[in-house]
Protein backbone atom coordinates (compact mmCIF):
# COMPACT_ATOMS: atom_id res chain seq x y z
CA UNK A 1 0.00 0.00 0.00
CA UNK A 2 1.41 3.46 -1.48
CA UNK A 3 1.56 6.75 1.14
CA UNK A 4 -1.42 7.80 -0.24
CA UNK A 5 -3.35 4.67 0.45
CA UNK A 6 -1.73 4.66 3.79
CA UNK A 7 -3.52 8.46 4.25
CA UNK A 8 -6.87 7.27 2.96
CA UNK A 9 -6.96 4.79 4.99
CA UNK A 10 -6.54 6.45 8.04
CA UNK A 11 -8.66 9.52 7.58
CA UNK A 12 -11.51 7.01 6.94
CA UNK A 13 -9.99 5.22 10.10
CA UNK A 14 -10.52 8.76 12.09
CA UNK A 15 -13.92 9.55 10.43
CA UNK A 16 -15.09 5.77 11.60
CA UNK A 17 -13.65 6.73 15.15
CA UNK A 18 -15.10 9.84 14.85
CA UNK A 19 -18.51 8.69 14.00
CA UNK A 20 -18.32 5.87 16.60
CA UNK A 21 -17.75 8.51 19.35
CA UNK A 22 -20.79 10.40 18.06
CA UNK A 23 -23.02 7.47 18.50
CA UNK A 24 -21.82 6.28 21.75
CA UNK A 25 -22.24 9.97 22.94
CA UNK A 26 -25.81 10.76 21.47
CA UNK A 27 -27.01 6.84 22.80
CA UNK A 28 -25.40 7.83 26.30
CA UNK A 29 -27.09 11.13 26.54
CA UNK A 30 -30.43 9.56 24.76
CA UNK A 31 -30.49 6.97 27.67
CA UNK A 32 -29.93 9.42 30.64
CA UNK A 33 -32.71 11.73 28.95
CA UNK A 34 -34.88 8.79 29.22
CA UNK A 35 -34.31 8.18 32.47
CA UNK A 36 -35.18 11.71 33.84
CA UNK A 37 -37.87 11.33 31.85
CA UNK A 38 -39.51 8.21 33.56
CA UNK A 39 -38.25 9.55 36.82
CA UNK A 40 -39.40 12.62 36.80
CA UNK A 41 -42.12 14.76 37.62
CA UNK A 42 -43.11 17.23 34.23
CA UNK A 43 -43.03 20.72 34.70
CA UNK A 44 -43.95 23.74 32.70
CA UNK A 45 -40.77 26.22 32.05
CA UNK A 46 -41.30 29.49 29.54
CA UNK A 47 -38.20 30.24 27.38
CA UNK A 48 -36.57 33.62 28.51
CA UNK A 49 -33.56 33.83 26.34
CA UNK A 50 -32.53 32.70 22.87
CA UNK A 51 -28.60 32.47 22.55
CA UNK A 52 -27.16 32.05 19.31
CA UNK A 53 -24.03 32.07 18.32
CA UNK A 54 -22.00 30.85 15.39
CA UNK A 55 -20.86 27.58 16.84
CA UNK A 56 -23.75 27.29 19.48
CA UNK A 57 -27.48 27.71 19.39
CA UNK A 58 -29.40 27.31 23.21
CA UNK A 59 -32.26 28.78 24.88
CA UNK A 60 -32.10 29.55 28.67
CA UNK A 61 -35.82 28.95 30.13
CA UNK A 62 -37.00 29.54 33.92
CA UNK A 63 -38.65 26.77 35.75
CA UNK A 64 -40.04 25.88 39.41
CA UNK A 65 -38.32 22.72 40.71
CA UNK A 66 -38.82 21.37 44.51
CA UNK A 67 -40.80 24.62 45.04
CA UNK A 68 -37.65 27.03 44.33
CA UNK A 69 -37.59 28.94 41.14
CA UNK A 70 -34.70 27.83 38.71
CA UNK A 71 -33.70 28.95 35.42
CA UNK A 72 -31.07 26.46 33.27
CA UNK A 73 -29.66 25.86 29.71
CA UNK A 74 -30.95 23.74 27.07
CA UNK A 75 -29.46 22.58 23.93
CA UNK A 76 -30.07 19.94 21.14
CA UNK A 77 -27.77 17.15 19.69
CA UNK A 78 -28.67 17.90 16.41
CA UNK A 79 -29.99 21.33 14.81
CA UNK A 80 -32.21 23.35 17.02
CA UNK A 81 -35.83 24.40 16.13
CA UNK A 82 -36.60 28.38 16.61
CA UNK A 83 -38.41 29.22 19.12
CA UNK A 84 -39.92 32.15 20.19
CA UNK A 85 -39.08 33.74 23.81
CA UNK A 86 -42.16 33.40 26.15
CA UNK A 87 -43.11 29.96 24.29
CA UNK A 88 -44.25 27.12 27.07
CA UNK A 89 -42.39 24.00 27.42
CA UNK A 90 -42.96 20.99 29.32
CA UNK A 91 -40.07 19.97 30.73
CA UNK A 92 -38.29 17.20 33.33
CA UNK A 93 -36.23 18.20 35.79
CA UNK A 94 -34.14 15.28 37.65
CA UNK A 95 -35.17 14.53 41.02
CA UNK A 96 -31.56 13.85 42.13
CA UNK A 97 -30.47 17.32 40.68
CA UNK A 98 -33.00 19.38 40.21
CA UNK A 99 -31.26 21.66 38.21
CA UNK A 100 -30.90 19.29 34.89
CA UNK A 101 -33.73 19.24 33.03
CA UNK A 102 -34.62 17.71 29.90
CA UNK A 103 -37.70 17.79 27.66
CA UNK A 104 -39.42 14.78 26.00
CA UNK A 105 -37.85 16.46 21.95
CA UNK A 106 -34.33 15.67 23.11
CA UNK A 107 -33.41 19.34 24.73
CA UNK A 108 -31.45 19.14 27.81
CA UNK A 109 -29.18 20.88 29.99
CA UNK A 110 -25.96 19.08 29.57
CA UNK A 111 -23.32 21.22 27.93
CA UNK A 112 -22.04 18.24 25.94
CA UNK A 113 -25.56 17.52 24.31
CA UNK A 114 -24.22 19.28 21.29
CA UNK A 115 -21.71 16.74 20.97
CA UNK A 116 -22.84 14.36 18.54
CA UNK A 117 -23.57 16.83 15.63
CA UNK A 118 -20.07 18.43 15.99
CA UNK A 119 -18.46 14.93 15.58
CA UNK A 120 -20.52 13.95 13.06
CA UNK A 121 -19.59 17.11 11.15
CA UNK A 122 -15.98 16.21 11.82
CA UNK A 123 -16.32 12.76 10.74
CA UNK A 124 -18.08 13.90 7.66
CA UNK A 125 -15.02 16.06 7.46
CA UNK A 126 -12.31 13.54 8.05
CA UNK A 127 -13.83 11.42 5.02
CA UNK A 128 -14.59 13.59 2.48
CA UNK A 129 -10.88 14.94 2.66
CA UNK A 130 -9.65 11.38 2.73
CA UNK A 131 -11.46 10.12 -0.45
CA UNK A 132 -10.69 13.96 -1.98
CA UNK A 133 -6.85 13.30 -1.41
CA UNK A 134 -7.31 10.04 -2.88
CA UNK A 135 -8.75 11.21 -5.62
CA UNK A 136 -6.63 14.12 -6.65
CA UNK A 137 -3.91 11.08 -5.67
CA UNK A 138 -5.10 8.89 -8.35
CA UNK A 139 -5.58 11.80 -11.07
CA UNK A 140 -2.51 12.76 -10.94
CA UNK A 141 -0.98 9.97 -11.02
CA UNK A 142 -3.33 9.18 -14.51
CA UNK A 143 -1.80 12.73 -15.94
CA UNK A 144 1.72 11.92 -15.59
CA UNK A 145 2.03 14.65 -12.86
Amino acid sequence: MNWTGKRTVTGLLVALALGMVAAGIFLLGEHRQRQIIDRGSPTRAIITADHDDELDHWYTVSYTAEGRDRSADLRAPWLIDKMPIGQALTVYPDPGHPEQIVTSNGYATPVWTPAPGWLTVLALLAAFISVIGRLSATRQRRSGG
